[in-house]
């Protein structure tokens, strides 16, 4: 997902798709080098159908923010754990 609020929390990810059921342990928000949030993250579902009806909130908000989601893949979550700790 893209366009995330830069406070966001693993809460608010989890309350933005709780309809959808969300793995709570595998939500990741990512930062940059510096250690500021790039409002970027990444959330997997129980199935791919789940993840589907997901798609359903895309460009909803989050506070005064609209979210962009994509479908992406369990190889592309992994490359980013790296960035998923503030520095």
């Amino acid at each position: 997902m893209r366009g995330l609020p830069f406070q966001a929390t693993k809460q608010d990810i989890l309350e933005f798709f709780k309809e959808y059921k969300p793995i709570e342990n595998s939500i990741l928000l990512t930062y940059r080098g510096d250690g500021r949030a790039t409002g970027e993250g990444y959330v997997a579902f129980n199935n791919a159908a789940d993840a589907k009806a997901a798609m359903a909130l895309h460009r909803n908000m989050i506070g005064s923010r609209y979210i962009e989601l994509f479908i992406s893949n369990k190889e592309e979550h992994s490359r980013n754990v790296s960035r998923s700790n503030p520095r």
